[in-house]
């Protein structure tokens, strides 16, 4: 018994708490009625990139994680204040490369992404 007592503690203490969320997570040059403007897959040096995310079933919060050739370069800690929300971090792209974006939890769970890539 106490062996299966323990077992279901440390089920309980490695799942996730907020297992079900998720974000959609797009790219673009900006941020409309909470809606992704001008989104795209490639956009030239000097632009300033918006990343929205829109968190269903969400954490209290969550981060943008922006990673330049699979290197994190910044982080953006944003707050998620209802169940469905959506949030946006933004950044000038001053150089080139290939960019992604993963959107996590506070606790770390990785929830979305979105990548693209920035040109001379």
């Amino acid at each position: 018994m106490i062996k299966y007592l323990a077992f279901i503690t440390c089920l309980a203490v490695a799942s996730p708490v907020f297992a079900d969320a998720a974000a959609d997570v797009k790219a673009g040059t900006g941020v409309e009625k909470h809606e992704i403007v001008g989104e795209a897959a490639s956009f030239s040096k000097g632009t300033t990139v918006f990343v929205w995310s829109s968190i269903t079933d969400g954490a209290p919060g969550v981060k943008h994680v922006w990673k330049l050739d699979g290197k994190a370069v910044w982080t953006a800690s944003l707050p998620v204040k209802g169940k469905k929300w959506s949030t946006q971090s933004r950044r000038a792209m001053t150089k080139p490369g290939k960019w992604e974006v993963d959107v996590t939890t506070d606790e770390g769970a990785s929830i979305g992404t979105v990548a693209f890539t920035v040109t001379e």
